[in-house]
Formats: structure tokens, sequence, C-alpha cells
């Protein structure tokens, strides 16, 4: 199975991305910041200043799976006459996506995430998306390869679980101390949602 959902912060994001780069990844983020150009990191600490947000959203490119990665300029329309402005984005049938979120508004715990398509989804999409070359160019089981190794990686850290998805250390802190419980979704909350709200 290619994806993995788990529950990470602080620290273990910084974990994650140690396992990342020790696995020789490329490391591009995936959508850059308005009118910057695209960023290739060479080190977890660069991945970690670079966040602006809650979440930091990469593209993985595992060694000799595949062509380098697309970059697209997307233009973004202006809002009540602001002006022009446009950012980047990093695209390619065979890397592998990695969120990494953290705590999020309300004291609630998104979960992080990785993923990647597969050779049969990429063919079907072929047509819609030329831009992206030919799903061929990929080496497809190194692409698989990889994307295992970092989730078994990621498992490796765990110390507990949310139903089948890992919890790590500091996840797990904040977990306990915040009194985070699951109910459906892909957050953990500390309090209970009204049942108008499920």
């Amino acid at each position: 199975m290619p994806n993995l959902d788990f529950y990470a912060v602080d620290e273990d994001h910084t974990a994650v991305l140690d396992a990342v780069f020790r696995l020789d990844f490329r490391v591009f983020e995936a959508y850059s910041d308005e009118c910057m150009e695209l960023r290739e990191f060479a080190g977890p600490g660069e991945v970690l200043m670079s966040r602006q947000r809650t979440a930091s959203h990469l593209m993985l490119l595992a060694e000799d799976s595949g062509p380098a990665p697309v970059i697209d300029r997307i233009e973004l329309r202006p809002h009540l006459g602001a002006p022009a402005s446009f950012r980047f984005s990093c695209r390619g049938w065979g890397l592998i996506q990695l969120l990494l979120e953290g705590l999020v508004r309300d004291g609630q715990l998104g979960r992080c995430h990785t993923n990647h398509n597969t050779q049969k989804r990429a063919e079907k999409w072929a047509d819609v998306y030329p831009e992206l070359g030919i799903p061929d160019d990929w080496d497809w089981a190194a692409v698989t390869r990889a994307s295992g190794r970092l989730n078994r990686a990621i498992r490796s850290m765990a110390v507990d679980k949310v139903g089948s998805h890992p919890v790590l250390p500091q996840a797990a802190d904040a977990i306990g101390c915040l009194r985070l419980v699951y109910e459906y979704g892909s957050t953990l909350r500390a309090d209970s949602l009204p049942d108008i709200a499920r």
C-alpha cells in the first residue's frame, strides 16, 4: 500500500525529515510561496526553517526512479484589484508526497500523510496531463520500494497507534497532555463535536 497516515508534531517532524534525507530522496516543496521560486531542500534544517504555516507539503524524488520533476507556474487571480501574482508547483508521476501537519487550530491534531501514484493510475491519467510526460519513464518498482522504506522508517518511530495510524513520540505526548481523542475524520480533538456537526 503506497500511503501512510500518521500523527507527528515538532521533533517528530525533524525525525521524519532526517529519515527522508538519510534515504537519499531529493526534496522539493510542493508549492512555492507567492512570487517566489520553488525550492529544493538540502537538509532537514532548511525544510524546518522554511515553514510559514502549520504544515509542510513536500514532494520527494527517489534516487534513480524517474525524470526530474515538472515545475509549473500557476498564475494567481488578483482579488479586489490586488496585483496579479504567481507561484510554482512541483509535479511528476512518480513523486512521493509527504504532508507534515502539526497542532492545528482549536487544539486539533491533524494527520501527517505519505502517498504516491501507482503505474496503473498514472497510465489512466496520462492523456489528461501530457505535460507530466510518459508514465513508462518511471521505474515504478523503485518508487514503490522507496515509498515502502520511508513508511517503514516512520512506523519504526511510533510509540502508539490511533486505529491503524502510527503515533510518534511528541505527538503521543501532545495527545496525552491535551487529552485529544479520535471521533472520525482525520483529526484528534480535545472536545467532542456536537451531534449536529456529525
